[in-house]
């Protein structure tokens, strides 16, 4: 059962009750979205890399599709091109979606909502999409990403999609050098990603979380 919640910075959210979980933070969903995949995810790469022009992103669950709105807002701006690709074993609708999508969207943003799952779009000059509905379990893009944006719900909700195995299946799809980010702060996490051999940095989180982490792929 989703509830729809409004957020304290004025986006909106859903309550999954059988989980007992929340799609985003209280605190802000625009807020928290942001912040972790497109400053401390993005924003961190281009920056430390500022030759790459073009980057594959993967994230682990659409959710609501907000941040795959922001990453093509941020490519547009810093004028990077994002091949971006999603994974949600059970999508909303479009309905669902809809009642909390941001106030202002343009034609193209609407577009990433409610595209065609199974095939890749060209939304912008700077930003294609393909949604896949599937079980993480089934994918197998070895060494394919620049980018990880880790969305699952939060460890006491689904602690299957934070064991060491699925934690390891989602690193295996980073390039060299790739980086994996997500709100999650747990140390159970961070120390499964140590022993994987990837370099993590506990670092300040958003608004409601005092860390997240980000890691690099060795």
């Amino acid at each position: 059962m989703l509830e729809k919640i409004l957020t304290e910075d004025g986006s909106y959210s859903f309550y999954n009750s059988v989980l007992n979980e929340t799609y985003h933070s209280k605190k802000g969903a625009l807020t928290e979205s942001q912040y972790v995949y497109i400053l401390k995810g993005l924003d961190f790469m281009i920056k430390n890399k500022p030759n790459m022009k073009e980057l594959k992103v993967f994230e682990m669950g659409f959710g609501t599709g907000l941040n795959a709105v922001l990453a093509k807002r941020f490519a547009e701006l810093n004028q990077v091109k994002l091949s971006y690709t999603s994974i949600d074993k059970y999508p909303l609708t479009d309905h669902e979606i809809n009642s909390v999508k941001l106030k202002t969207l343009s034609k193209n943003e609407l577009n990433i909502l409610h595209s065609d799952w199974g095939k890749t779009i060209q939304i912008s000059l700077f930003f294609n999409l393909c949604k896949i509905k599937d079980d993480f379990l089934n994918t197998n893009y070895i060494n394919s990403f620049d980018i990880i944006f880790y969305d699952a719900f939060a460890y006491h909700a689904q602690p299957m999609m934070w064991s060491k195995s699925i934690l390891k299946k989602s690193t295996d799809l980073l390039k060299k050098d790739g980086i994996w980010v997500s709100y999650c702060s747990k140390g159970i996490v961070r120390r499964i990603m140590e022993n994987i051999g990837h370099t993590v940095k506990k670092i300040p989180g958003p608004p409601g979380k005092r860390e997240m982490l980000r890691v690099t792929k060795n």
